[in-house]
C-alpha cells in the first residue's frame, strides 16, 4: 500500500518534509496530508498511539496522501510485523546502536527471501486478501521503509556498518535522546554536538540513503536542509496546534 505515495521519488528529487503525529487524532492526520507535508511519523515510542487506533490513523492517511511512518517503541519483530500489516508506509526505530540489530529490522520488515517477516494475506496491508500474494509480498519489499534512529554515542563508531545493511533505506538523528547520549542534553547550539550530527548527515547522504533529523523549528529545518539533510520532520500536530492557541490568546489580550 506505500506506492502510491510516491515517497522515493520526492525524496530522490528534494528534501522531504513532515512531522510527528503525538496526538492520536485521525483528523489531525488528514490536516496535515491536505496542508501539503510528504510524511508523518506516527509515534508509539512517548505518544500513547498503538494498536488500539493504528489503523484509523493509516486510513486517514491514505485518505490525504500523507505517507505514514510509524516509530515503534522498540526493534522488536512483531511490533514491526503488526505496524506494517496494519498498512504502515514505513518503521522508524529507535536507538539502533549495532549492524547486527539493523539487520534485525530489515529481517522483520521483509518478506523471504530479504527477510523473515510472518506472511499473512489477509490482512490490511494486503487490502484483506483482494491483492494476489505475490504482487503484495514483492511490493512491500520493494516499497516499505526501514529507517533506523541514531541516537547514542555507541552508534556513532557503527554508522558505516548501519548504513552498508542491505535494506535499511536511511538513519533518522534523535537530537534529544542523542544529546543526552553525549552528557550535553538540550544544548543543541554546542559545537560537539553540531559536527556529530553534521557527520550522521554527510555519511548518510553518502551512502545514498535518506538522512534524517527531528527539529522543533522551521529555522532548524532549513539549517539541516542546508546540511544535506533529506528527512526533515518538523515539530508535531500537538507543537502546531498549542503554537497556535497561544498565538490566539496573547492576541486577544494585546
Amino acid at each position: 500500500m506505500t506506492h502510491k505515495y510516491g515517497f522515493k521519488e520526492i525524496i530522490a528529487s528534494r528534501a522531504a518534509i513532515g512531522t510527528f503525529l503525538f496526538s492520536g487524532e485521525a483528523d489531525n492526520v488528514e490536516v496535515l496530508g491536505y496542508a501539503g507535508f510528504d510524511f508523518v511519523i506516527i509515534c508509539t515510542e512517548h505518544a500513547s498511539n498503538g494498536v488500539h487506533n493504528l489503523t484509523g490513523l493509516l486510513r486517514a492517511a491514505d485518505v490525504s496522501g500523507i505517507m505514514p511512518i510509524v516509530r515503534v517503541t522498540e526493534n522488536n519483530a512483531a511490533l514491526i510485523t503488526k505496524v506494517l500489516d496494519a498498512g504502515a508506509g514505513g518503521v522508524l526505530i529507535p536507538h539502533v546502536i549495532t549492524a547486527d540489530q539493523a539487520k534485525s529490522a530489515v529481517k522483520a520488515a521483509k518478506y523471504g527471501p530479504q527477510g523473515e517477516r510472518g506472511l499473512a494475506g489477509i490482512v490490511r496491508a494486503a487490502r484483506y486478501g483482494f491483492t494476489p500474494l505475490k504482487e503484495y509480498t514483492m511490493a512491500q519489499n520493494k516499497d516499505s521503509l526501514v529507517i533506523v534512529q541514531i541516537e547514542d554515542v555507541p552508534a556513532l563508531e557503527n554508522i558505516d556498518e548501519i548504513l552498508a545493511v542491505e535494506g535499511v533505506d536511511g538513519i533518522f538523528v534523535g537530537p534529544a535522546d542523542l544529546s543526552q547520549s553525549m552528557g550535553i542534553p538540550g544544548q543543541f547550539d554546542n559545537p560537539e554536538f553540531q559536527k556529530v550530527v553534521k557527520d550522521i548527515i554527510r555519511r548518510g547522504r553518502e551512502a545514498g540513503k535518506i538522512a534524517g533529523i527531528f527539529v522543533p523549528t522551521v529555522e532548524g529545518a532549513k539549517q539541516w536542509q542546508k546540511e544535506e539533510a533529506n528527512f526533515l520532520a518538523i515539530a508535531a500536530d500537538t507543537v502546531f496546534f498549542a503554537q497556535a492557541a497561544r498565538s490566539t490568546v496573547a492576541a486577544m489580550k494585546d
